[in-house]
């Protein structure tokens, strides 16, 4: 992932990144190391601006400047991890590449007057510099996302470097102090049954619904088999990468590991396979991310292509089973950016993408449904008597929104509506499913709008039976705890992981058990295929199978919160558990089995279940304090 000039810095960062999410256990010394990092970054700042000051007058780089260039470069495996899963010594150098630099570019464009064109340029030219993209490339993610940025920054003088840089990491010392960024809330009318254990549920039964949950199929029209898989840009095997000289760097039939989506053949393989097998199942799921990683060059035009066919495959293949979308951060051009609705400029806003869901979505929504679709992307629909969905956008929430930095108050609107259909939902008498494509509560969830969930959640915790996310592409979980008793776990969260294998991942899907009366999950299934083994075999259809069977596996009664927070504990204990629990989150990709997952890689793994909100280590550290108290010599003591 790179770490770019205001505009390429800010774009690169968020655009080209891969999703998987994991979490970073801090040292028992992290205060001290931040005290000392603080130091660190505010003399680098202003170095780097010296320096780089002076690139721009003569045109020549200092080997200072050089040396700078090269401790902010980015890392090979970058851009396959999301931000939670940056090792500690990846978010410092970030963190002090995104100070430097956005410092820097504001005192351009704010002090010395700087105009489009010279931003752009610069920015693109300094994108070649850390080699995130080819030079055109760079150009064309810059020009994309420019306008944007020059706006916001333009009409939010007060916006600094240390509270664009704290909405984007949330962690180290980029952290968010800036009030205004912090202190908005929504109303949250008492009531509602009061926490007094962790919540239980029904255990798996002969007449529960099944539901199909698919998600991330990533479709890249440009990808070719046999073109290049290893093109050193953060999305390969496209027609325009070229073929390589080496055969085994050619992309494969079925999709490739290497920082590759997924061709058309496999998008409708996985969407076949999971109605072939699973006949019986009422309704299906899709939490978002229909179009591609190529950032720098998805129009409205293309992703409406995309995005349309593949709703279409929907209609062909579950024929009248209703199929209930959300939105991910990648149905947007440019990616990531979804606008407050009073930004009516039509550069900015996401009104067309709106329009088109409202529009496609119809097929399976009611009419009641089209205004706050076609206002931000988000709805709510009663399935069945007693049983109602709310499908949110929270791509809005997401660190890498730009808008959030222009009015982060525009979040209320959305949660204040969540909050109301519940109240009415609860005096209906109604449980309700909640889908989301960012997982709420990741480190790249915004942490004022965690937050205020949360205050949703303890509210509704009874209402609310299950979470359906998307957007890591890893088969996961996550525990919710109450906010105001955190010893009581409430609710759940379940990832149907991805059916594109970027990166390193195998395809997979999920289906659940769900109680026809209170709608809890109460048992889950993975399905995937091997990636290897599908491309050895070209010529043929990939062969699915079951990846677990969770309460069986596991020897659950259920997956109730209050089971999944028992078995949470069991982890903290038992790394032989935690570690096959790897193995499935991870799909059994090859990649990643035989990099394998150490004492550190696992107490990650285990500290992302229980993790609700950024920087909110509670649970984390209890489970640590267990973690590593065993004897087993999981962990590298040199690290």
């Amino acid at each position: 992932m790179g770490r770019v000039a205001i505009v390429s810095l800010m774009v690169i960062l968020a655009a080209v990144i891969s999703s998987i999410t994991s979490y970073q256990v801090k040292p028992a010394n992290y205060a001290k190391l931040i005290e000392k990092q603080k130091k660190f970054d505010e003399a680098f700042e202003k170095e780097f601006y010296v320096e780089h000051t002076k690139y721009v007058e003569t045109g020549e780089q200092s080997e200072r400047l050089q040396e700078m260039f090269e401790h902010i470069r980015q890392k090979p495996d970058m851009f396959r991890m999301e931000m939670d899963n940056h090792p500690l010594p990846y978010l410092t150098a970030e963190c002090t590449a995104c100070r430097a630099l956005v410092t820097t570019y504001l005192t351009y464009r704010r002090v010395l007057g700087w105009d489009r064109d010279r931003i752009a340029l610069q920015a693109a030219s300094t994108c070649e510099t850390l080699n995130i993209l080819t030079p055109p490339n760079c150009l064309k993610i810059v020009n994309k996302n420019i306008d944007i940025l020059l706006y916001i920054i333009d009409n939010r003088p007060s916006l600094t470097a240390q509270t664009i840089c704290g909405i984007i990491f949330q962690s180290g010392t980029c952290v968010l102090e800036d009030p205004a960024f912090l202190n908005w809330s929504i109303n949250v009318q008492s009531g509602g049954r009061p926490i007094t254990a962790s919540k239980t549920s029904p255990n798996r039964g002969a007449s529960d619904l099944k539901i199909i949950h698919i998600t991330d199929v990533h479709y890249d029209p440009h990808y070719r088999t046999g073109y290049n898989a290893v093109c050193g840009e953060p999305c390969c095997c496209r027609e325009g990468q070229g073929i390589p000289a080496n055969p085994a760097d050619g992309a494969g039939e079925w999709g490739d590991y290497r920082d590759c989506d997924s061709p058309w053949k496999a998008v409708e393989d996985a969407v076949r396979a999971a109605a072939r097998q699973h006949p019986d199942a009422a309704y299906i799921y899709y939490t978002g991310d229909i179009i591609d990683h190529g950032v720098w060059e998805t129009t409205v035009a293309g992703n409406i292509v995309s995005m349309t066919r593949t709703y279409q495959l929907f209609r062909d293949v579950f024929g009248s089973k209703p199929v209930y979308n959300v939105l991910g951060n990648h149905e947007n051009n440019p990616t990531n950016v979804f606008a407050p609705s009073y930004i009516t400029q039509s550069e900015f806003s996401a009104k067309w993408l709106y329009d088109f869901s409202a529009d496609q979505w119809s097929t399976w929504l009611p009419t009641a449904s089209q205004q706050t679709i076609r206002q931000g992307g988000f709805y709510t629909v009663l399935v069945r008597p007693g049983f109602r969905i709310i499908g949110m956008n929270n791509n809005d929430a997401y660190t890498f929104n730009w808008w959030i930095l222009y009015d982060p108050a525009y979040l209320q609107a959305q949660l204040q509506w969540v909050h109301d259909t519940l109240l009415q939902a609860e005096a209906a008498g109604e449980k309700v499913h909640i889908l989301a494509h960012i997982p709420i509560g990741a480190g790249t969830s915004y942490r004022t709008w965690a937050r205020q969930y949360r205050r949703i959640l303890d509210r509704f915790w009874d209402v609310i039976t299950a979470h359906f996310h998307g957007h890591t592409h890893a088969d996961e979980f996550n525990v919710f705890y109450s906010l105001a008793n955190p010893q009581h776990a409430i609710s759940a969260g379940f990832n149907g992981g991805g059916t594109v294998p970027f990166s390193n991942y195998n395809p997979n899907y999920v289906v659940y058990y769900v109680n026809p009366q209170t709608y809890d999950v109460t048992d889950f299934e993975s399905w995937y295929f091997s990636l290897t083994e599908a491309n050895q075999n070209p010529n043929r259809n990939p062969i699915w199978m079951q990846l677990y069977s969770f309460s069986r596996d596991f020897q659950l009664s259920n997956v109730s919160p209050a089971s999944l927070d028992g078995l949470v504990r069991r982890f903290a204990s038992n790394p032989a558990e935690l570690r096959r629990y790897w193995e499935f989150k991870v799909k059994r990709g090859d990649p990643f089995i035989a990099a394998g997952c150490d004492g550190d890689c696992l107490l990650n793994h285990l500290c992302q279940i229980v993790t609700n909100e950024a920087n909110d280590d509670t649970k984390c550290n209890a489970l640590a304090a267990i973690f590593r108290n065993l004897d087993d010599e999981l962990f590298n003591e040199e690290k």
